[in-house]
């Protein structure tokens, strides 16, 4: 359980930060479909890639509050808990080709 909750506080850190990088490209101009810095397709294709996984971190980190109060209320089996690992390690890997795609292609060339 001790696990289960350091997972949830540090999904709930990566949600924050997230939103807090996305408040900061939006103060510098960036917006779905508008970009200072170069192409408007940018911002669609950030927002929504990025969004999409925010969506998944933000259900992972209730979903993963739920199965841990019913389990340690003894309503739920440790298989639950499994099932919500499962979908979480879904989401960690997905993220792995999310920086490349999004971050690192983006990266302005010399």
């Amino acid at each position: 359980m001790r696990w289960l909750g350091v997972t949830m506080v540090l999904g709930a850190i990566f949600a924050i930060l997230h939103i807090r990088e996305w408040a900061g490209l939006v103060h510098e101009g960036v917006r779905l479909f508008e970009n200072p810095w170069g192409s408007s397709l940018f911002g669609a294709s950030f927002f929504s890639i990025t969004g999409l996984h925010l969506l998944h971190v933000i259900s992972g980190v209730i979903a993963m509050a739920v199965i841990a109060r019913g389990y340690s209320r003894g309503s739920l089996t440790a298989g639950h808990v499994e099932s919500t690992a499962l979908y979480w390690h879904f989401v960690d890997i997905v993220w792995m080709f999310v920086v490349p795609l999004v971050y690192l292609m983006s990266i302005a060339r010399p």
